[in-house]
């Protein structure tokens, strides 16, 4: 118990420093004067050294067990916490954030590998599904409180806060015994690990769904703060909108899991994605506040879809391709990290180019890209989706 509460407080910790330069990127961008792109470069650089870092991860962690390697990631997030509370200028705080991205790679693959060691069943499903809640808990909490403490304190207040947490947090998972890991069936090079995975089609799923959910929220998270920046708002109101979408959220992924649990994983996905596609026409249409704001907190129950299904579906595809979980964990995370890197740097250079609306694009094609092809694919007898 101690064990799995520790691991989700690095997790907690960790997505609240992820999603506390949502409201503050508009003031960083005010107070280092920089553009729409170097802006979204802030919010993109840490998904891509979690890009760099999730696979190996994945593939160690099934091989020289995942306690240590959760131990490390404390650590590299405790050092990136103080960075980014102390960086003096936007090369520093890139510097930072990069650090940053690599123990939430470290972290959200070993960490989750290391839940895994539960015997399957139950008790497993709830350690995996709980870093669902604590996501939600800390997206609730994090914009908010940081945008508030941001616009009071300093703008490294939030990460300041955030290292002594993660400081405690490794403490108490150096101090937890180490369990019987599981680690991957049939030890494989990378390459047929990957190839293995690419033939099946619950890992395909997992992997579509993250890069979809990458590249949607790397897009809100850059252009609707920006806008409601331009429109009036401070970093704590904008961090406000953005708790009560995520307290949405958390409610939504209880639904998801009990619907999914009945097996429509792959049919409750791509109906999703098609909703979603539709809804992101509303930045497109109108960038007035109340419009905005209502999409934020409308589109809760369809991030708790999409953000709830990747890791059981990727369970799923390992145990019937035979691969151990932390690679395809670790494949999950490198799809998340690239398309949350890409997502907010191509959603830049377009607002850049023809301004916000032009912006959603891409989120809108991959959605409606996604929802065609997961409503292609779902089994005939839904229950396969998640047996």
């Amino acid at each position: 118990m101690a064990r799995v509460a520790s691991v989700y407080v690095l997790l907690f910790a960790t997505e609240v420093s992820w999603l506390a330069m949502v409201p503050l990127a508009p003031r960083y961008a005010e107070e280092l004067d920089l553009s729409p792109v170097q802006t979204g470069a802030l919010l993109a650089v840490a998904g891509f050294a979690m890009l760099a870092v999730a696979l190996p991860v994945g593939l160690l962690s099934d091989r020289i067990g995942a306690h240590r390697l959760t131990l490390v990631g404390g650590l590299v997030l405790v050092a990136s916490h103080v960075w980014q509370g102390i960086a003096a200028g936007y090369v520093e705080l890139l510097a930072a954030r990069t650090l940053f991205g690599v123990g939430m790679g470290v972290v959200w693959t070993a960490g989750l590998a290391l839940l895994s060691a539960a015997p399957a069943g139950r008790r497993r499903s709830l350690a995996l599904g709980g870093t669902i809640t604590t996501a939600g808990a800390a997206s609730v909490t994090g914009p908010v409180a940081a945008g508030y403490l941001g616009d009071e304190v300093s703008l490294g207040a939030p990460f300041l806060l955030l290292s002594g947490l993660t400081v405690l947090a490794t403490a108490a998972l150096a101090a937890a015994p180490a369990p019987r890991e599981t680690f991957a069936p049939e030890p494989r090079p990378l390459r047929g690990s990957l190839t293995r995975g690419a033939y099946e089609r619950y890992v395909l799923a997992a992997l579509l769904l993250m890069v979809m959910l990458g590249i949607v929220n790397g897009t809100i998270n850059l252009l609707v703060p920006l806008e409601l920046r331009a429109n009036g708002l401070s970093a704590g109101e904008i961090g406000l909108v953005f708790s009560v979408s995520s307290a949405v959220f958390v409610t939504g992924t209880v639904l998801v899991a009990r619907a999914a649990g009945r097996g429509f994983g792959l049919g409750l996905a791509g109906a999703a994605a098609g909703i979603y596609a539709i809804l992101l026409g509303v930045p497109v249409v109108t960038t007035a506040t109340l419009a905005l704001i209502a999409f934020v907190v409308v589109r809760g129950p369809l991030w708790a879809t999409l953000s709830t299904l990747p890791y059981p579906l990727g369970a799923i595809g390992a145990d019937r391709a035979g691969l151990g979980h932390g690679t395809v964990v670790g494949m999950l995370n490198v799809a998340w990290g690239g398309s949350n890197a890409v997502g907010p740097l191509l959603a830049g250079a377009l607002a850049g180019v023809g301004g916000s609306r032009l912006g959603f694009l891409p989120a809108i094609v991959v959605c409606a890209g996604a929802c065609a092809w997961l409503l292609g694919t779902s089994p005939r007898r839904p229950r396969e989706a998640t047996a």
